[in-house]
């Protein structure tokens, strides 16, 4: 694990596959000396040559069910909700973990509406025993608050993207995750 990163996700709307693969064969080798996680977002194509852990599903990938059906149970499969709708329709198609957003305003999803830490909880309630992550604008200042809420981890971007210190913001996402709720608000 790199200073407390345990799964990390590739993600490139934007890249075609040959570039999305390159990128995937660079990463993968780094995950899992690190024993980090390495998940493909949306490419199946990509994430299976390039031996991915396994695959976080959005709207525009292919349904839960089908990738479930045609990946068996060796992949780990996330899938990115926005309600409590979609977060039971995607455990009871097989996800694995649920990655829910957007939490906070966020500039990597620009325009949408934030859910607020409410969606976390009301997942949790129903969902109690599923892994439930956090994403969307999420920084050390507010980490803890997802927690309280219900989630289990968190997932970030632009926290560690835009960090001078990459290493340090880690630390910090991780001590606000970790911390007791005794503690003062950080």
């Amino acid at each position: 694990m790199f200073a407390g990163v345990n799964m990390l996700q590739l993600r490139g709307h934007h890249l075609c596959a040959a570039e999305l693969y390159k990128l995937a064969l660079a990463l993968r080798p780094l995950c899992h000396r690190y024993q980090a996680l390495f998940i493909v977002n949306d490419r199946i194509d990509v994430g299976l040559a390039a031996a991915a852990d396994g695959f976080q599903l959005g709207t525009r990938s292919l349904p839960l069910a089908v990738a479930r059906q045609l990946l068996g149970k060796e992949y780990l499969l996330g899938a990115s909700i926005h309600s409590r709708e979609e977060a039971l329709a995607a455990a009871t198609s097989g996800a694995d973990f649920l990655l829910a957003g957007t939490i906070f305003a966020s500039s990597t999803h620009p325009g949408e509406p934030p859910s607020g830490t409410a969606l976390l909880h009301d997942i949790k309630q129903m969902l109690p025993t599923y892994p439930l992550l956090a994403i969307g604008g999420i920084t050390s200042a507010n980490a803890w608050q997802t927690m309280q809420a219900g989630a289990d981890g968190i997932a970030v971007i632009s926290a560690i993207l835009n960090a001078t210190n990459v290493e340090q913001a880690v630390s910090e996402l991780c001590s606000a995750i970790n911390r007791k709720e005794s503690q003062e608000p950080i």
